[in-house]
């Protein structure tokens, strides 16, 4: 009948949104290489004036993952005094040859270069 077979497609079929679920994040779209394979500093470190002039970032780029086996030390815990395997990130960080040093001035508008004219 096909009657019969009309009552028993909703128990075969299922949504597509669970047989071919999407494979990854609509946020990393389009999938190509990148123009500019060297990264950017986004974030600094606060300005903290009492501690001497020093490096506040450094480039590192990341090369892969692999895991380790650690020991833990956390009294109070299951895992304390055990290995414990964990995954962690390998970030290779090339020899750094400085360029360029910009100096800042404090104006009443905020922070602006300082410049030698």
């Amino acid at each position: 009948n096909s009657t019969d077979t009309l009552r028993q497609l909703p128990d075969t079929m299922s949504h597509r949104k669970f047989e071919a679920p999407r494979h990854g994040s609509l946020g990393f779209l389009p999938r190509k290489r990148t123009k500019k394979h060297r990264g950017k500093i986004r974030h600094f470190p606060k300005d903290d004036a009492t501690v001497a002039t020093h490096l506040t970032a450094f480039m590192g780029y990341k090369a892969g993952m692999t895991h380790v086996v650690r020991d833990v030390v956390r009294p109070g815990s299951k895992l304390d005094k055990q290995e414990s395997l964990e995954a962690v990130t390998i970030i290779e960080t090339p020899p750094i040859t400085v360029v360029g040093i910009v100096g800042y001035i404090e104006t009443p508008k905020g922070l602006r270069t300082l410049t030698t004219d």
